[in-house]
């Protein structure tokens, strides 16, 4: 039995289209890339730098201290997160989570005294 071609059939199916693929350029995908490189270390540099000084500044008891500074830096590492992805470039991303960090790296190398 002869098999027919259906191919230019209007009801034929039709292959997926390839411009979603080829439409997203390697310069795109770098700056995903990048941004979700920024959202999840810089992200988690940031709370832990936060959660450091936090700890180290909170006028309470040690433990009281540490448990506080440790909700608030599960609060600060999700804002961080959506920051690298709503900032205008991945680069401005960065350069945002590292003023960011600057302040909470201030406190804790005032706390140590200059010591590493």
């Amino acid at each position: 039995m002869n098999a027919v071609d259906m191919s230019d059939h209007p009801a034929a199916p039709r292959p997926a289209p390839k411009q979603r693929r080829a439409g997203i350029t390697l310069r795109q995908r770098g700056a995903v890339a990048a941004r979700a490189l920024a959202a999840i270390l810089g992200g988690y540099g940031v709370a832990a730098l936060s959660t450091n000084a936090l700890a180290a500044v909170l006028p309470l008891r040690p433990v009281e201290a540490v448990v506080s500074a440790t909700l608030t830096g599960l609060a600060v590492y999700p804002c961080a997160a959506m920051w690298a992805f709503a900032a205008r470039s991945a680069t401005r991303a960065w350069v945002g989570l590292a003023l960011f960090a600057v302040v909470p790296g201030l406190v804790l190398l005032a706390r140590s005294g200059g010591q590493s």
